[in-house]
């Protein structure tokens, strides 16, 4: 299809201020939306690049949040991929089984106090270091939504650990599904981890030019 239009140079200056001014995604997302703007500009346009931005503003919102809830469940699929993988791997599975026995027996044999502080501290634990020490730098996470993303699934075994004290003294009467509990927010958390170093390295590779 014939361009009506060429984008000129002015017009180019004023759509980066545009989409500066009102945030619209981090860097790489801001790349994709650009090249489609003009693209369309060019070809539907009228030639009035302000007005063409005014009437296509609730368009431009939706295709960024369409990208950001495409990463996020992307993440979110990898992860369950991954905790799934515990049980489908045969190098995985007798390490799998090991760690769930591991649990039940301290649930079984330990006192209910210790068991709940020790089952705090290790969910805890995952959590702190998936947002503390997998050097991921704040300017980063600015730039990249995929980056910024990347550490979202680790909140659903934090939120597990969140519920008040007396619904875990309730929970731990039942050995076995104490055992369960615990271990699910454990290999979930496994499971997050691995995914975010994994995207980690892909991320840094193939956006390396918009991080430098």
């Amino acid at each position: 299809m014939e361009k009506k239009h060429e984008i000129t140079a002015k017009q180019l200056a004023f759509l980066d201020r545009f989409l500066k001014k009102h945030n619209f995604g981090s860097e790489d997302d801001k790349i994709e939306l650009k090249d489609h703007i003009i693209s369309d500009f060019e070809m539907n346009g009228n030639g009035n690049l302000s007005q063409y931005l005014s009437e296509e503003l609730g368009f431009i919102k939706k295709f960024i949040g369409s990208k950001l809830r495409a990463i996020h469940k992307s993440y979110r699929r990898k992860t369950i991929e991954e905790a799934l993988s515990f049980f489908k791997s045969i190098k995985k599975l007798p390490i799998t089984i090991a760690v769930f026995l591991t649990i039940y027996l301290l649930t079984t044999y330990l006192n209910d106090d210790f068991l709940i502080a020790l089952f705090f501290i290790s969910v805890l634990s995952f959590f702190i270091y998936s947002q503390f020490f997998l050097n991921i730098k704040k300017e980063d996470r600015k730039k990249l939504d995929r980056i910024e993303y990347l550490g979202q699934e680790m909140w659903l075994p934090y939120l597990m650990i969140m519920f008040p004290l007396g619904f875990l003294e309730d929970i731990i009467i039942n050995k076995y599904f104490f055992s369960l509990y615990w271990f699910v927010a454990i290999a979930y958390s496994v499971a997050a981890i691995i995914v975010m170093k994994r995207e980690k390295k892909i991320i840094y590779e193939k956006y390396k030019h918009l991080l430098s």
